[in-house]
Parts: structure tokens; sequence; C-alpha cells
């Protein structure tokens, strides 16, 4: 999923927006949105595991 890639480079390896932009070859905004979603996504799984 394009989520997990933007979590994970952000989240997980620290990159900056940028960075992740330039790593996935999308620009900053769409790093931005799919963060959010993966974030969410994430926390949804998290919790339904609990």
């Amino acid at each position: 999923r394009p989520y997990r890639e933007a979590v994970v480079l952000r989240d997980v390896e620290g990159l900056s927006y940028e960075e992740v932009a330039a790593a996935l070859e999308i620009n900053v905004g769409t790093v931005k949105s799919r963060l959010s979603r993966g974030r969410l996504e994430l926390r949804r799984r998290l919790e339904s595991s609990l």
C-alpha cells in the first residue's frame, strides 16, 4: 500500500516530508495526505487488535 511506504519513511526512518516525496517521486502534498490516511489506518488496526 502506498500509505505504508510514506508512514515508514517518515515515522520510522525519520525522513523529512521533502525526502519522502523525493524517494516516492510524489509531491509533498501527496506525502501529507498519505501520512494522514496511513496513520489513521494504523490506529484503527492497532485499536481493533487490543
